[in-house]
């Protein structure tokens, strides 16, 4: 049964259906297009393109970072006895609790390094920004230095100043 309605003139709009039965059934339909993805802003591209290059930067300064003070971590108590030389901390005899605190910093860097390298390619495969996460362990790791040098110097006698009464 033909359609009842008039075919579409020059400048109506039709239907895919409806150019498809005016065309006849030998003439394949054309496939309807989608939409493309909607563009990246262009601020939004320019901030993420120098993300992976500070983060792998950040990673690896941490690296070298323990690296470099590995040795010195691991005899803790040398080194702190080393760095005093010349000065009036000098007869101060550091103990246990200096080389405690030098494997404690040892292990919380190390593990701050790798956390954070994991934390950050994980990110950056997922295209999320990642160079605050070194940055943040990091700072955590300065925290990690004043608190462990405290604690040497609060458990070290004769570190602190007697208070005279």
């Amino acid at each position: 049964m033909p359609d009842p309605r008039p075919a579409p003139q020059y400048g109506e709009y039709a239907t895919p259906e409806e150019v498809a039965a005016l065309r006849g059934p030998d003439v394949a339909t054309p496939a309807i297009a989608e939409t493309p993805p909607p563009a990246v802003p262009a601020r939004a591209a320019t901030g993420r393109r120098f993300d992976r290059p500070i983060t792998i930067a950040l990673i690896a300064f941490g690296v070298l970072n323990l690296l470099q003070y590995s040795g010195a971590l691991l005899d803790f108590e040398g080194f702190l006895e080393t760095a005093t030389k010349g000065t009036a901390a000098e007869s101060i005899d550091f103990t246990e609790a200096a080389r405690i605190g030098g494997i404690v910093l040892f292990v919380l860097s190390l593990a701050l390094v790798l956390g954070s390298a994991a934390i950050a390619v994980l990110l950056l495969r997922r295209g999320r920004l990642a160079f605050w996460v070194p940055l943040v362990a990091g700072a955590l790791s300065v925290l990690a230095w004043i608190i462990v040098l405290v604690a040497i110097v609060m458990l070290t006698p004769g570190a602190l100043p007697a208070s005279g009464s």
